[in-house]
């Protein structure tokens, strides 16, 4: 009864104390992915899978867990019990023992052959659960266009060959998993029976001074050497299968940020006279996307860019920000390179209002104050004003602590991006890049967003990707952008008058009414 009482007691503060351990592992390990994620450029996001980045996140570090943490006090037990057995063995007779210690080795050599597939299957496993997190992502973001189509049923067998896949992998290294503990334990009897037939000969023959009793005591004591053997051989099949999950997230940490801040870099207290580029060529992989940008844009005018989708418009603003480095050529900020500056300076200079109006799933005050714990409410409201989305804001159940939903699906879209613009207003951003802001809208909402945008470009340094030609008939300069090379510059009248592209693309918006 009390050996009972302590084994229970000291197993039981044993995993008590292994807690807090185990799961402060994981808790690093998420945090440690995230927070290098979080330092990855827009390159990285642009060639991985949205589901394989969360499969990651999610379900790698899960099998880290159950794979690896929840087997080390196995590791470091089995084989702390296994060598306190070898020295009462070798006590009892090193000469059996050292015939167990030249059959054994056999065994770990059958064991290495049926656990080394177990690392292949689970990254292979692995790498297709993220493809199943990716149809599910994707089938959740369209599925309006998923219900309009009735593609439902295209959708479930997408689905359901990944999952088909991804179930024929786990099946096959769970059976390699489960075969490892029963032939463990099949070839150490035969080893015991091995041990049995040649310590009785010996006994028996009279060709050793160990007598029956230390015999038994040497088989009772084989007997318990087996379970560790067993158990270490359970936890190290389990260490394979997580080793394939570490793998992937330690591929991950090794991604190198392609934009970096200079080793000393400058500080940028303030944008003062002039944004410039100077012979920027940039490319996603051997096509130049741009070619031989140049351009000054003076502080406090608007610089708008139009021409063809698919032309370099968006990728050309995304340099400013340093969301890409040119492959050639230099962007200045005040006459200095902005890759000499602190990247957290010059981003805090520029806000950014996309032709989505991207919304996080929080209260219309925590997304207008974006990334700001202890927010100024009067100030919210103030930016709300400018933003013209006081009133509608006003009309909703708890007004400015309404949850929006998810990318805000509680809202319309001219209300989404009029809460995008009032987060812009509130940072008072110096430089302003607003990439087909009012696009998406319908007239009525266009005509409020636009009102809004007038108000925030006052006394602003303005970039303006314009699909709607009508909202930047005032700018200062217009950039017309084809296959990545400027083939127009001017204002609104130059550029008509010269009778080129922005001209037919104007005659062309405005014949259609």
């Amino acid at each position: 009864l009390a050996v009972t009482l302590l084994k229970n007691l000291t197993r039981y503060f044993s995993a008590f104390f292994m807690a807090p351990l185990e799961q402060g592992v994981i808790y690093e390990l998420r945090k440690r992915v995230f927070a290098h994620l979080s330092t990855l450029g827009l390159d990285f996001f642009t060639r991985r899978k949205k589901g394989d980045i969360i499969g990651l996140l999610v379900s790698d570090v899960q099998v880290v867990q159950e794979s690896v943490i929840s087997t080390v006090q196995s590791v470091l037990r089995e084989p702390l019990t296994l060598l306190i057995y070898l020295v009462c063995l070798l006590l009892i007779s090193w000469k059996l023992t050292l015939f167990t210690l030249v059959v054994l080795p056999v065994t770990a050599l059958f064991i290495d052959r049926i656990r080394r597939p177990l690392k292949l299957l689970g990254l292979k496993g692995q790498d297709v659960l993220g493809e199943l997190v990716g149809i599910v992502d994707e089938f959740i973001r369209g599925i309006r266009i998923v219900k309009a189509f009735q593609k439902e049923d295209f959708e479930v067998k997408r689905y359901e060959e990944k999952n088909r896949a991804y179930t024929r992998m786990q099946v096959a290294i769970r059976r390699r998993v489960e075969l490892a503990s029963p032939f463990t334990e099949m070839v150490s009897i035969l080893v015991v029976c091995a041990i049995v037939l040649y310590g009785g000969k010996l006994i028996l023959g009279g060709e050793s001074q160990l007598s029956s009793e230390k015999f038994i005591g040497f088989i009772a004591f084989f007997s318990q050497f087996i379970s560790p053997i067993k158990m270490f051989s359970n936890a190290i099949s389990k260490i394979q299968k997580g080793i394939a999950a570490y793998e992937r997230i330690e591929n991950l940490l090794k991604e190198e940020p392609n934009i970096k801040e200079a080793p000393n870099a400058l500080p940028l207290r303030a944008f003062e006279r002039e944004i410039a580029f100077e012979g920027v060529y940039f490319s996603y992989g051997n096509e130049d996307v741009l070619r031989d940008i140049n351009f000054r844009l003076q502080k406090g005018q608007t610089l708008a860019l139009v021409g063809p989708s698919g032309g370099g418009k968006s990728t050309l603003a995304d340099l400013i920000p340093r969301f890409y480095d040119p492959r050639q050529g230099r962007i200045t900020l005040d006459g200095i390179d902005i890759r000499q500056y602190r990247l957290g300076d010059l981003r805090a200079q520029i806000g950014y209002v996309t032709q989505e109006g991207i919304l996080f799933h929080d209260t219309v005050l925590h997304n207008i104050a974006y990334g700001q714990p202890n927010p100024d409410r009067e100030a919210v409201i103030a930016a709300a004003k400018v933003a013209n989305a006081h009133d509608f804001i006003m009309q909703l159940p708890q007004q400015y602590d309404t949850l929006i939903g998810e990318r805000g699906t509680m809202l319309s879209g001219g209300q989404r991006q009029r809460i995008a613009i009032a987060r812009a207003v509130l940072r008072n951003p110096a430089i302003l890049i607003l990439d087909e802001a009012t696009s998406n809208l319908d007239t009525e909402s266009e005509k409020l967003v636009q009102d809004a945008l007038d108000r925030l470009m006052q006394h602003r340094t303005s970039v303006v990707i314009a699909h709607r030609l009508s909202t930047i008939l005032r700018a200062d300069q217009i950039l017309t952008i084809e296959n990545g090379q400027i083939v127009e510059r001017g204002t609104h009248q130059e550029l008509l008058r010269k009778g080129g592209m922005y001209s037919k693309l104007y005659e062309l918006q405005f014949s259609n009414g």
